[in-house]
């Protein structure tokens, strides 16, 4: 979902946006995750004994995106740490920079600085690849195999 991030709508036109505000031509990139899933079960296939997985950052990071608030998240496309409207991102004022600053709640924020996420984003995201939610398999199917194969 890098069409969410603060640099990339910062970068791009206003008229090129998708359903949720979003950078359309840049998350339209994205979907190449289709092929990549596509290829893995060839290779799950052709190597049976290898354990390979795929974690789904951009369908995660669009079920966030899709309802913030049920994650506690507050703002969704500013930055936490910068300076300037509307994405508090200023190519020349990045956050360490003097003119930057943070935001007082970082945990209410998806992005910290128009390019990476924030801790708090970062710990919703392994939780899901964690519970099985965004991986394929799930992490507890493949311990369950562990425990029962060795």
């Amino acid at each position: 979902m890098s069409g969410c991030l603060p640099l990339a709508m910062d970068l791009a036109s206003e008229d090129d946006r998708d359903g949720m505000g979003c950078v359309k031509s840049a998350n339209n990139q994205t979907y190449g995750h289709l092929v990549l899933q596509a290829k893995l079960q060839q290779l799950r296939t052709q190597f049976r004994h290898a354990v390979i997985t795929y974690a789904d950052y951009w369908n995660a990071y669009f079920t966030v995106m899709k309802n913030p608030n049920q994650y506690g998240f507050k703002e969704s496309f500013k930055a936490c740490c910068g300076t300037g409207d509307p994405y508090n991102l200023e190519m020349f004022a990045v956050c360490g920079t003097p003119s930057a600053s943070a935001c007082p709640s970082p945990s209410q924020y998806l992005n910290w600085d128009g390019v990476h996420l924030t801790e708090t984003m970062y710990k919703v995201l392994t939780i899901m690849f964690l519970n099985g939610k965004a991986t394929h398999p799930s992490f507890s199917y493949l311990l369950d195999m562990k425990l029962r194969c060795g």
